[in-house]
């Protein structure tokens, strides 16, 4: 007898159970809360280390980033110019937001500082616009806006299915950099033939 009563004194009322089912998820959203909305941030970016033009700096960039978990505003946006210029002559991240913006790869709203992790969104937009992707009919009445741009770039193969709010890691970027050039090329050979 004595089993059955030391179970007994261990069965939970139900209105207790109840209360505890219910303050679960109270609790987890709280926790939750309390954590915030914060952004990945990285720590110091490689443009600091390598922001030359030479040869040896541009290779030292590529190769430092490639082997980072996060890609900061700061890389991407030097990486993008590299691509682009084949150069950097920016001489802060100021001056490389600039620069994208006056080129309308950037939006004129973006504030994200230096060392937050890039999107896939901002990336997005600005590949698009960079490498002319019209996209289909909701980018021709909206524009290129972050969340159609990813979807766009995914459907072209230069970008892995993905949300708009997640980051690139290091070697993801340089993946990608590498991508938007093979995705050139055929359309480099369409004009150099005409």
């Amino acid at each position: 007898m004595r089993s059955d009563q030391s179970i007994a004194e261990f069965r939970v009322a139900p209105g207790r159970r109840l209360a505890g089912v219910l303050l679960l998820p109270v609790f987890c959203a709280f926790i939750a809360l309390a954590q915030g909305c914060q952004y990945a941030s990285v720590r110091s970016s490689v443009t600091s280390k390598f922001s030359g033009n030479d040869t040896d700096a541009q290779l030292g960039f590529w190769h430092e980033l490639a082997e980072r978990q996060v890609t900061s505003n700061d890389d991407a946006f030097h990486g993008l110019l590299l691509y682009t210029d084949n150069h950097d002559n920016a001489k802060s991240y100021a001056e490389r937001v600039a620069a994208l913006k006056s080129r309308g790869l950037v939006p004129e709203s973006f504030s994200e500082p230096a060392s937050a992790a890039v999107t896939r969104g901002t990336l997005a937009v600005a590949i698009v616009k960079l490498v002319g992707i019209n996209g289909g009919w909701v980018m021709h009445v909206f524009g290129p806006t972050p969340r159609y741009a990813v979807k766009e770039l995914a459907y072209d193969g230069i970008f892995p299915p993905s949300s708009p709010q997640q980051t690139f890691s290091g070697a993801e970027f340089v993946g990608i950099i590498g991508k938007i050039d093979d995705y050139q090329q055929p359309v480099a050979a369409d004009f150099a033939g005409q």
